[in-house]
């Protein structure tokens, strides 16, 4: 048997969306083959530090997360190419990496697991980017717009998809000047409307306001997450429909759409802690059961042109952004006036949307294959291109 490749899973993270990281790892290490791959988990602690371990692969010790560190070793990586892929121990009280700490593992890929900031948005892929080391997902551009709404949606635009129209709205703006900005939004948008933090997911933030009290507390709501907000009119009366796409380059392909089944767009808890999931993920609790646990209908219950419309519509979304690897592409959909609307990218979405790959003959270890297969592919590509030409225009000029 050939020597397995190790996959550095990197999850967690500092981000609102901590704890869906975690649950999207441990799905994920659960099912890579581990004839071909090592699962080497890297957590990275709501503090920004970076622990590795055994210890880390369980789910439940996550509920003792101060024993758990304990246990896990602190590790760091180093932006150079020369080091790429190894672990250093790091020493001391104060997290001191020093010369001679030793590798504790080394990987082969990168697996990017952490969900919204400081994990999504591109940072982390421009620090594998530094370290020339192969990642999966989407790379450092696509990421950072994804992640920013304005800026997607310009891309999308362009692409000839249909967006909702946006009023942003920043934070010391309105700390200036509540009246003008609430009398602006009244009158170019209107009530109901929908307070969204500019670049984060999980529906974290987001809150409906249906008067000025309401619009008070959503942007309070809203401005603890982020700095800028936007502002978009509710869509009553339409259906959310998700997509997921996988590839690269011209060589990418739509799984099953989904309809989310709540009362309104889905919150946190919708996505998350459903009760009614955990019996479909075969028993499990609703953390195991992660995105799969929350209540939707596979295939969603739409017309095979509908289908075939949002499917591709999903295709074109992720070529727009210029995605890679796996995302999940999700719309609001108004049945009765035949109206697909792009609601937002997600370039490192919650378990991968594994379960929308499966109905699509894809398993889930079948596609975290894919997925990394995809990511030495671009890695190799890259060590075809060159970063540096033969000339030093410095040598031999006078100091001074």
């Amino acid at each position: 048997m050939s020597e397995r490749t190790a996959v550095g899973v990197f999850f967690g993270g500092r981000s609102v969306e901590h704890e869906v990281s975690v649950i999207t790892a441990q799905q994920a290490m659960a099912a890579l083959p581990p004839d071909r791959f090592k699962a080497v988990p890297i957590y990275v602690a709501k503090s920004g530090a970076w622990y590795t371990g055994d210890a880390l692969l369980s789910l439940e010790r996550f509920g003792d997360i101060d024993r758990l560190l304990i246990d896990a070793t602190r590790v760091t990586m180093r932006a150079e190419p020369q080091s790429a892929g190894a672990l250093f121990a790091v020493s001391g009280k104060r997290g001191i990496l020093r010369g001679g700490d030793p590798i504790v593992e080394s990987i082969d890929v990168a697996l990017p697991l952490i969900h919204g900031s400081h994990g999504e948005d591109g940072t982390l892929q421009g620090f594998f980017e530094l370290s020339d080391l192969a990642y999966s997902g989407c790379g450092v551009a696509a990421s950072a717009v994804s992640m920013d709404k304005r800026l997607a949606k310009r891309l999308l635009r362009e692409a000839g998809l249909q967006v909702l129209d946006d009023i942003p709205v920043g934070r010391a703006q309105r700390q200036a000047d509540k009246d003008s900005v609430r009398v602006l939004l009244e009158r170019e948008v209107g009530y109901p409307m929908y307070v969204k933090p500019r670049s984060l997911g999980s529906s974290i933030g987001v809150a409906r306001a249906e008067n000025a009290a309401q619009l008070d507390a959503a942007f309070e709501t809203a401005f603890t997450y982020d700095s800028r907000c936007i502002v978009e009119a509710a869509q009553d009366g339409i259906v959310e429909i998700n997509c997921s796409v996988l590839g690269r380059g011209d060589e990418v392909r739509a799984s099953v759409c989904e309809q989310p089944v709540s009362g309104g767009l889905l919150s946190y808890e919708d996505k998350y802690v459903s009760k009614t999931g955990a019996d479909k993920a075969g028993g499990a609790g609703p953390a195991q059961a992660g995105m799969k646990g929350a209540k939707r209908l596979i295939p969603a219950p739409l017309t095979d042109a509908m289908t075939e419309r949002i499917r591709g519509g999903a295709v074109a979304a992720f070529k727009a952004i210029g995605a890679e690897g796996v995302v999940r592409v999700d719309f609001l959909v108004d049945i009765a006036r035949n109206q697909v609307v792009v609601n937002e990218v997600n370039t490192v979405p919650g378990s991968l949307s594994f379960y929308l790959w499966e109905p699509a003959g894809l398993p889930f270890p079948d596609l975290l294959t894919a997925l990394l297969d995809l990511a030495r592919q671009r890695h190799d590509e890259k060590t075809r291109t060159s970063f540096s030409i033969d000339s030093w225009l410095l040598r031999g000029r006078p100091s001074g």
